[in-house]
Order: C-alpha cells, then sequence, then structure tokens
C-alpha cells in the first residue's frame, strides 16, 4: 500500500517561543525526527508548514490553502496535494512515535476513512491515518469555522483503535514537545 507522510509543521510553537520543528532533540531536529518516521513506511513525504525554512528539509512544502485553521487547515491542504489514498499524518512535535507504531496503524486501515489511536488520556487524532477522500468533509467543517479535530472525527467512517498496550510498553509514544522543559528527558 503506497502511504503519503505528512508533517504538520506549521503551528505557531507559542509555548515553545521558537518553530519546533528545527529545535533539536537528540542530535536532531524534530523535522528530522518526523523524516525519519515517515521514510521507512512513506512513498512521499508532504510537510504542512508556512515557513519557508522547511523547504531546507528537501520535502514539498505545502503552505495552509485556507489559514489559521489550526492543524485542521494543514490536513486539508496536504491531502488535497496527495497523491495516495491513504496518508499518515504526524504533528513535528510528536518525537517518540516509532516506525512500528505507524505500521500497526496502517494493518487496521480496512474500509475506513480514517484510523485514529484513542487511549485512556484520549484521542490522537495527529498521529493517525486519513484517506484523501475525507477532502469534502474537512472543507465543510473549515467553512463553519469548525476546527475541532475531535467533532470531525465523528463524521468520518473512523476506526478509534485502543492503544493502551503500546502506551503501556512505550509511555512516551504520544508525549508532545510543546514547551522548553519537555525537551529534558
Amino acid at each position: 500500500m503506497q502511504i503519503t507522510g505528512i508533517i504538520l509543521a506549521g503551528g505557531q510553537s507559542s509555548r515553545m517561543g521558537t518553530d519546533k520543528a528545527l529545535i533539536r532533540l537528540n542530535g536532531k531536529t524534530l523535522m528530522e525526527n518526523a523524516i525519519e518516521i515517515c521514510k521507512p513506511v512513506c512513498s512521499a513525504i508532504l510537510i504542512s508548514s508556512n515557513n519557508p525554512k522547511h523547504k531546507n528539509f528537501g520535502f514539498a512544502l505545502i503552505p495552509d490553502e485556507i489559514k489559521n485553521c489550526g492543524p485542521m487547515g494543514g490536513i486539508y491542504s496536504c491531502l488535497k496535494k496527495s497523491g495516495t489514498d491513504w496518508n499518515f499524518v504526524i504533528s513535528v512535535d510528536s518525537a517518540f512515535v516509532t516506525e512500528n507504531f505507524v505500521h500497526f496503524l496502517i494493518s487496521q486501515t480496512g474500509e475506513f476513512d480514517a484510523v485514529v489511536p484513542i487511549h485512556e488520556n484520549g484521542k490522537e487524532p495527529l498521529v493517525a491515518l486519513y484517506r484523501k477522500n475525507c477532502v469534502p468533509v474537512i472543507q465543510e467543517r473549515i467553512e463553519l469555522k469548525n476546527y475541532k479535530m475531535y467533532n470531525l472525527l465523528n463524521e468520518f467512517n473512523t476506526k478509534f483503535i485502543n492503544v493502551d498496550s503500546w502506551v503501556k510498553k512505550y509511555p512516551a509514544i504520544f508525549k508532545n514537545i510543546n514547551r522548553p522543559e519537555d525537551l529534558i528527558l
């Protein structure tokens, strides 16, 4: 199965105070880390960002077609440009996702429109799989100015996959790097 990796790197990084994608963790930028997660499982990679510096990573830079609607806008713009049916979305600050976890998500696709991890602390719509056919529904949500990802997931044929066992084995798998103190491991 051909999969496009979509790296969401267009956030404002307001809590971090600087562009999160360029922050180093264990010797690599968060963008390099996200690319390394995607490369083994994705036939193409798109970077959702309005920052021209992100072109330096060597992959297609997709600016938000519709501004100021958060991650939904990045997913929307990238899904429109994607050349594959299935797309793996990862936020650039999700530094602890593993290649094995992405393979696990891919194994759950079936006849769904989205595959979203869920665990005792909630849903993870920014480390998930989305089909290209989600574009019209996302566009409708954006036009209604309803940018909440949780609301969007109820509009698709979404498979919520329980990943409590993954979280137990890898407690940091969904940890986001949002503030400077999150870099202290």
